[in-house]
């Protein structure tokens, strides 16, 4: 069996924004169906966990962007299973373009939890017949802390709704990605793209709850901003992310 799962896929027109570039949100949903793909074909996918009261949770995950596929673009994407690293199964992605050039890198940390305790299980202790490519990297970054600036603003808030919510009821991660987007004006957008998203995922929220994002103050350097979401309703943190900006070209 190909250790690699690949498809192909062309950008529809509710895949890109304004600016006819693929959303970065939409780049996190196309891993997460990689991913769900992948695991479904190895067996130890939704269908396989959740009767076992295990399901999946993505905790972090960094993109780094080359080029940013438009409308009717065909692409490429191409996922893996890497290794085990403490805790977390870490998984890699590619986005190629038509001529099989690569234009999107990812890697990812997940994590396997009981559903009654919300404790880890280790992929590799329940399944220590799977081969994983842990020569194979599309990014060689592993999982760690997100530091806040020191000053930051509030921007807005959110609460979440119905078509936030995913199968595990609580909002999708991808849904995190395009909020925080909102965090940036039109004008900002039309000038600028991501070149690199790290993002940590530290706690759930569901229907119903208010989310406030706040924004860091941009680096004299480079444009490199911290946004992070808090959960009102829960007083935790959901979600911290560093977003590396360049001028579009």
């Amino acid at each position: 069996m190909n250790p690699i799962w690949e498809t192909t896929t062309k950008v529809r027109a509710f895949d890109v924004d304004a600016n006819g570039r693929l959303k970065v949100n939409t780049i996190l949903d196309y891993f997460q169906d990689a991913a769900s793909n992948d695991a479904d074909r190895l067996n130890f996918g939704y269908n396989d966990f959740v009767p076992k009261g295990l399901y999946w949770v993505l905790s972090w995950a960094k993109v780094e962007i080359l080029d940013y596929p438009k409308f009717m673009d065909e692409v490429k994407i191409q996922t893996w299973g890497k290794k085990q690293f403490k805790l977390y199964s870490m998984r890699d992605y590619l986005i190629l373009n038509s001529d099989n050039e690569v234009i999107c890198k990812g890697t990812s940390a997940w994590l396997l939890l009981d559903l009654k305790t919300l404790r880890p299980k280790i992929l590799t202790e329940l399944y220590p017949e799977l081969k994983m490519l842990d020569l194979k990297d599309a990014l060689n970054d592993l999982p760690q802390k997100i530091t806040p600036t020191s000053l930051t603003e509030i921007v807005y808030s959110s609460q979440i709704r119905y078509s936030d919510i995913d199968l595990n009821q609580h909002a999708n991660n991808a849904k995190y990605i395009e909020l925080m987007l909102d965090c940036f004006d039109i004008e900002f957008h039309k000038i600028h793209t991501i070149k690199s998203l790290t993002v940590s995922f530290n706690s759930e929220s569901k229907f119903g709850d208010q989310i406030q994002f706040n924004k860091g103050t941009e680096s004299k350097t480079h444009h490199t901003y911290y946004i992070d979401a808090k959960n009102m309703n829960t007083n935790k943190m959901v979600f911290q992310a560093l977003v590396d900006w360049k001028l579009a070209s």
